[in-house]
């Protein structure tokens, strides 16, 4: 079968929906229609994912939640941990990456886990307090000798460890909000961006995330990383998750730059 101008059109009509993260084919007819050329026509997938080929991106997922692209680091498409928001100093980068990859780690401690396709649901300040029982951990393996498999972790948690829980400004239009020198804030900072990511829903209640589909299908894909695996062995130990307290810190400052 030789491609049409309008194949051709539908196949980059589909990338794009794609690259709309919190685009669903359950709310657009245009885009359950040529994902299902995707999913039921060869040539019309053959030729979409030599596109895709191109571009260093390849898809991971095409059920109903849409087309989940995963993407090599070469590829224009491609995000990095300091494009999140807030997250341009070196510091910022070292905690939106933890904690993504401890995000990652507490949903999906196993390999069953990521094969089961049920909501996760995060609670802030249980996670937050997760995280800190991870790093304490970690600090036991830094006594014993036993290094960490990944530089950038290895770094990543003794900044996580050093930092306040909560620390809430006091001046200016961040008083009363929680400020970028503590742990909560960034914790709060990431699953707002999975949520912008099409990975994460907010709770109508506040304080909890739920994951998505989406979220699993990308946590999946680089279950081979060293972080996350490193990460994922020690959070399979009961002992790590604490329960959640009653109260809750105050909301994070969404504007305030790290």
């Amino acid at each position: 079968m030789t491609l049409t101008q309008n194949d051709h059109t539908d196949i980059g009509t589909l990338i794009a929906y794609a690259l709309q993260p919190t685009q669903r084919p359950g709310r657009s007819q245009e885009y359950r229609r040529v994902l299902g050329r995707y999913r039921t026509e060869s040539d019309f997938r053959i030729a979409a994912d030599a596109v895709l080929h191109g571009l260093h991106a390849r898809v991971l997922s095409d059920g109903d939640f849409g087309l989940v692209l995963g993407v090599s680091p070469e590829s224009p498409f491609a995000y990095r941990v300091g494009d999140m928001p807030h997250a341009a100093t070196r510091i910022g980068r070292l905690m939106a990456g933890l904690v993504l990859v401890g995000v990652a780690a507490y949903a999906y401690p196993s390999p069953a886990d990521l094969e089961e396709e049920r909501i996760r649901r995060v609670a802030d300040v249980e996670f937050e307090q997760w995280m800190r029982a991870m790093c304490e951990r970690l600090q036991e393996h830094d006594a014993a000798g036993e290094p960490v498999p990944d530089d950038g972790l290895n770094e990543a948690w003794r900044a996580y460890h050093e930092m306040p829980s909560t620390l809430v400004g006091d001046k200016g239009r961040s008083s009363g909000r929680l400020s970028p020198k503590c742990t909560l804030y960034w914790v709060r900072n990431v699953l707002g961006w999975l949520v912008e990511q099409g990975m994460a829903r907010a709770d109508s209640t506040g304080g909890t995330w739920m994951l998505t589909e989406r979220f699993r299908v990308q946590v999946k894909d680089m279950a081979g990383e060293p972080a996350y695996t490193f990460l994922a062995d020690i959070a399979r130990r009961p002992h790590i998750r604490p329960s959640s307290p009653a109260v809750q810190p105050p909301a994070a400052d969404d504007g305030e730059q790290a």
